[in-house]
């Protein structure tokens, strides 16, 4: 009888401690893994973007300038469009 009551008090224990410890190493290992995943992503944004903190760069797509000979007549650039 005494051995049951020694493991029933032990099996409590551990129970309790691992209810205790569990949030914390879950929780320690969440802010390791979101460090290391914004550390990785900052990572890849400095070696994307070469400028310094701050600096603005603009990239647009130009369209080529269309030169029609004066000859030909009048140009009208248009789009086409679909209509259903």
């Amino acid at each position: 009888m005494e051995g049951f009551i020694t493991f029933v008090f032990a099996f409590i224990i551990i129970v309790w401690v691992v209810a205790r410890l569990t949030p914390l190493l879950l929780a320690w290992w969440l802010r390791r893994k979101f460090t290391n995943l914004t550390s990785n992503r900052q990572q890849q944004y400095n070696e994307t973007y070469k400028g310094k903190e701050g600096d603005v760069t603009i990239e647009s797509d130009r369209k080529e300038q269309k030169i029609v000979d004066k000859s030909v007549g009048e140009y009208v650039d248009f789009e086409e469009t679909n209509q259903k």
